[in-house]
């Protein structure tokens, strides 16, 4: 958010009325969207509820012509006598003289010992038209499904069969007549309309459509984008129509889908699959929306236009005339006040304003008064620290070297007791002499006159090596092994020798005094440009809301404090010449493991040019 946060207020004003626009224009789309949805599934269900009856009324009207030619075949006296003699052309004969629907698929006759006399269609699925014969020559009359492969291509018929039995009641034959459900008979269901798409499902496929044309289409979809539910195909195979509660999108066209089953066999295995196409609605939706939104949005933007520049008169450009003065008062401008053009908010912030601009410029003056005054009190407290560090080095330097003579002999014989007592001087004035010239060397970091004497070609190896001596000393008899890790073939580095070797005691100091037993390891690596120490010590570690303080000046840990205390200037110095070098210097640590922080030096620093001023 700070882009937003960084723009202007006009602008940002604009931006939030534009989102409160397209939030409202969204809600609108969306209700308009629900809306016509509900009002597309309304009419979409009304409209296959009425396809779905005409469909079936066809079917029931597909039923009783069946009924009426097979009644017409099994009543004529001249038909069953035909069959009744065994006489193939006869029957033949005698069929074409009966007036019978011209769309009948197959006649199939045979005599009574159920051998056939006639069959007017060739077909490979002859042991289910031999079941259904022998079933009605004995009596029954049965309507079902027969369906045959055909070149790879599957063709369900309608077929019924019925006995032919003398006036007598012998049974002389029997006859079977059926209607192929072809595409054009699945067109003629719902009178060829274009909108109304018909399938025939059997066996886990569309085997049929009333308009199959156009590219080929997946034998699980009806028309492109629009499959079949299996699970509606198994509901609808018990006898009931069934509706989808939901349209079906294909290719951008909305489809109100239904299942019909064959109504003159119960538990058919084919099921007829009927879709309406409700492009019509989908377009007046589609129209309705692209209007909706064509009219909100020119309103939007005539609404943003007035209601921007509005707003950059009475408020943008007063808030500009207070930006602009105050822009001039931190110039120093301090005479500068904005005209008053009226007495609402806007011209009551720009009299508060004034009242503040005639404070501020009071104060400055008492400021700058101030400022000057701190500024010599400040040159004064530097200069007394360094003349002070200066006047107490060379006393405490001449006690050091005094004591020293005296613990070499140089002045005579001294009894034990005496050299105990004469090395505590030493130690303390040398502890002293190192306190004061950390205060000397933070007193010049502070003031920003701290010079380093840069040089090339400074030796790291030998700086480790120095560093690593002292720490020696500094552990004395604790139980801690020193480790040296250096990289071979460190490159020589540019920089202030004494002021590097100053920043690895610090640390090392630091883990020798933190650091009671276990290991504390120096290691030196040469990464891309930079020449990267670490120094990892097995020490308390460093708590998590002690980290902020490991650099501040005159801070120290409670870890520091229970080893002996400190000024707290050892790290911050370390930090403050490592940064002068160009380099940086952090820490990881964990609690009751240890410690290691990592020195980072550039090789060869453009900023550090070699020098011989101090």
């Amino acid at each position: 958010m700070h882009w937003f946060r960084d723009m202007g207020l006009a602008v940002k004003l604009t931006l939030l009325l534009l989102l409160a626009l397209s939030i409202l224009l969204l809600s609108t789309v969306l209700l308009l969207a629900s809306n016509t949805q509900t009002l597309t599934q309304e009419v979409g269900t009304e409209r296959i509820g009425e396809e779905v009856a005409i469909v079936q009324g066809q079917l029931a009207q597909l039923e009783r012509e069946l009924q009426t030619d097979i009644n017409a075949l099994v009543t004529s006296v001249t038909f069953f006598q035909a069959v009744g003699s065994r006489d193939a052309a006869v029957v033949e004969n005698t069929i074409s003289g009966l007036s019978l629907s011209p769309e009948l698929f197959d006649i199939v006759v045979v005599d009574g010992d159920g051998n056939r006399l006639i069959d007017t269609q060739v077909d490979t699925n002859l042991a289910a038209e031999d079941a259904l014969l022998a079933s009605a020559l004995a009596r029954n009359e049965t309507v079902t499904l027969l369906a045959e492969d055909n070149e790879g291509e599957t063709q369900v018929t309608i077929a019924v069969a019925a006995p032919v039995v003398s006036f007598t009641g012998n049974v002389l034959g029997a006859v079977q007549i059926g209607r192929q459900l072809t595409s054009e008979f699945l067109g003629a269901l719902t009178f060829d309309r274009e909108q109304v798409h018909v399938g025939l499902i059997y066996g886990d496929q569309i085997i049929a459509r009333n308009r199959s044309g156009g590219a080929p289409i997946a034998s699980n979809l009806l028309v492109a984008g629009v499959p079949y539910q299996a699970a509606s195909v198994q509901q609808a195979q018990s006898g009931e129509a069934v509706f989808s509660d939901t349209l079906v999108w294909g290719e951008d066209t909305p489809y109100a889908v239904a299942y019909v089953p064959l109504g003159v066999i119960a538990e058919s295995p084919a099921i007829l699959m009927v879709s309406v196409e409700l492009n019509d609605i989908s377009s007046f939706q589609n129209t309705t929306l692209v209007n909706t939104i064509s009219v909100f949005v020119a309103n939007a933007f005539l609404t943003i236009a007035f209601i921007y520049f509005t707003l950059y008169r009475i408020a943008i450009r007063p808030i500009n005339t207070v930006r602009t003065t105050a822009q001039e008062m931190i110039e120093g401008q301090y005479d500068q006040r904005i005209p008053l053009t009226s007495r609402d908010e806007l011209g009551q912030l720009a009299s508060t304003f004034n009242e503040m601009a005639s404070a501020v410029q009071q104060r400055e003056t008492s400021l700058q008064e101030a400022r000057e005054e701190a500024e010599r009190s400040d040159r004064v407290k530097s200069a007394f620290l360094a003349s002070m560090s200066h006047e107490l080095r060379t006393p405490l330097n001449s006690i050091i070297n005094f004591t020293s003579f005296v613990l070499e002999g140089d002045t005579g014989p001294i009894t034990d007791e005496q050299v105990d007592l004469l090395t505590e001087v030493v130690t303390g004035s040398r502890h002293l002499l190192n306190l004061i010239n950390d205060v000397l060397d933070m007193s010049k970091i502070e003031a920003g006159s701290l010079r380093l004497f840069i040089e090339d070609n400074i030796d790291l190896d030998q700086l480790l090596a120095r560093a690593m001596s002292t720490a020696r000393s500094l552990l004395g008899d604790k139980p801690v092994v020193l480790t040296l890790e250096s990289a071979p073939g460190l490159p020589r580095t540019r920089g202030d020798q004494q002021r590097i070797l100053q920043i690895l005691l610090n640390i090392m100091s630091n883990a020798c005094k933190l650091t009671e037993e276990g290991e504390i390891k120096l290691k030196a690596d040469h990464v891309d440009d930079e020449i990267i120490i670490a120094i990892s010590d097995t020490g308390p570690g460093i708590p998590d809301e002690e980290r902020d303080l490991i650099f501040q000046v005159f801070t120290q840990t409670k870890s520091g404090i229970k080893h002996g205390g400190g000024t707290g200037l050892g790290m911050p110095i370390a930090k403050s010449l490592t940064e002068a070098h160009g380099g940086r210097l952090w820490f990881d640590s964990e609690v009751g493991k240890g410690t290691t922080f990592y020195v980072a030096l550039p090789v060869k620093s453009d900023t550090l040019v070699p020098t011989l001023e101090v």
